[in-house]
């Protein structure tokens, strides 16, 4: 997944909804993986917007993470 202008993607998107097309995706370590490389190349741009924007969804899969299949179901 190659998003090339963070800016566009999280004024059209949600961070929950980023990490639920991202555990969708790749699933839960997938998603935790993505999540992190984007918010390391939006520091190393010093992009702090869109590392904030990405720490976000980082955050949303790893709290998802902790929760147990049965809270799960209720996500969605």
């Amino acid at each position: 997944m190659a998003i090339e202008n963070d800016d566009e993607t999280s004024d059209k998107c949600s961070a929950s909804d980023m990490a639920d097309a991202l555990i969708r995706s790749f699933g839960w370590s997938g998603a935790r993986n993505k999540a992190h490389t984007h918010v390391l190349r939006c520091v190393d741009a010093g992009q702090s917007d869109s590392a904030q924007f990405w720490m976000n969804v980082r955050n949303i899969v790893d709290h998802l993470m902790t929760l147990g299949p049965q809270d799960r179901d209720l996500i969605h």
